[in-house]
């Protein structure tokens, strides 16, 4: 027991070290969105020279945080997997102990906390309201961090066209919650997760910004995405939710009203008739 304790310090206390060089935690968290980055931008981002940037990323390399392809005469350098990211926004997260309004959130931009990528799957606002919504529909079960997909579940993501056949069959964690550092409540990682942004962005609902981990919403993504997960979005780009679809938090507009006794029609039919719908600006009122 006195051994593995000693290693485990000694390995929590290397991995401290190598996060705790504020250059090296900059280049980290530059790749946080799985993008591949040539070591001459992240010494550029961390602002630090070239070769100081080339020590520093064969330690991160050796280390096992981030992994290395050489594309001709270029190096292209990106984390590990999504391991690696999950532990940075917890210890992000965790190392900030505050409260979302006066916490980390505060210090980056709106677009960023609202809809962006960790590693390959959505985080922000966004993917926090998706995940709540999935949760109060039952559509995902939680067996403490990890999440099963109901039948149910699996139907509605299947009519969507979220493909589930690849996600099940990755050797990896199907579906967990990823602790969001921005909000401090979990969005949805793993496999499904990844199959969930793939089909956002093949549907081209959402889109990515150029060199960023932002994620912007088209205008038949703010109409679809109203009509599959029943979020509103205000003009100022803020994701709102029914009360009774988010169990996890409650987000702005929280007093709006959901109308009973009405059948809802299939995802597909939403789908289908979300180009009728008045303009976004006027459902947020």
């Amino acid at each position: 027991m006195y051994d593995r304790t000693m290693d485990a310090a000694h390995l929590l206390s290397k991995a401290g070290a190598l996060i705790g060089d504020s250059s090296r935690a900059t280049m980290l968290w530059s790749q946080m969105g799985g993008e591949s980055r040539p070591a001459s931008e992240l010494a550029m981002l961390a602002n630090i020279s070239p070769q100081t940037a080339s020590n520093h990323l064969k330690l991160l390399v050796e280390s096992g945080f981030v992994k290395v392809r050489a594309l001709g005469r270029n190096k292209f350098y990106r984390l590990s997997d999504g391991s690696v990211a999950a532990a940075l926004e917890s210890l992000a997260t965790a190392a900030n102990g505050k409260t979302v309004s006066s916490g980390l959130a505060q210090h980056v931009s709106p677009e960023l906390v609202f809809a962006r990528t960790c590693y390959d799957h959505l985080a922000g606002e966004l993917g926090v309201t998706i995940l709540a919504y999935l949760q109060s529909k039952s559509y995902l079960e939680a067996h403490k961090r990890d999440y099963t997909l109901t039948t149910s579940g699996e139907a509605f993501l299947r009519d969507l066209g979220v493909n589930l056949a690849t996600a099940q069959a990755k050797r990896r964690r199907f579906a967990y919650a990823c602790l969001d550092w921005s909000h401090r409540v979990p969005h949805l990682g793993g496999a499904l997760g990844a199959a969930l942004l793939e089909w956002l962005l093949g549907d081209r609902l959402v889109v990515r910004r150029k060199g960023s981990r932002v994620l912007r919403i088209t205008d038949r993504g703010r109409k679809q995405l109203q009509q599959a997960f029943a979020i509103r979005f205000a003009r100022t780009g803020g994701a709102l939710l029914r009360p009774n679809a988010a169990p996890q938090r409650r987000l702005s507009a929280s007093n709006s009203s959901r109308v009973r006794g009405q059948s809802e029609p299939s995802n597909r039919d939403k789908l289908r008739s979300a180009r009728t719908l008045p303009p976004v600006w006027q459902r947020a009122q």
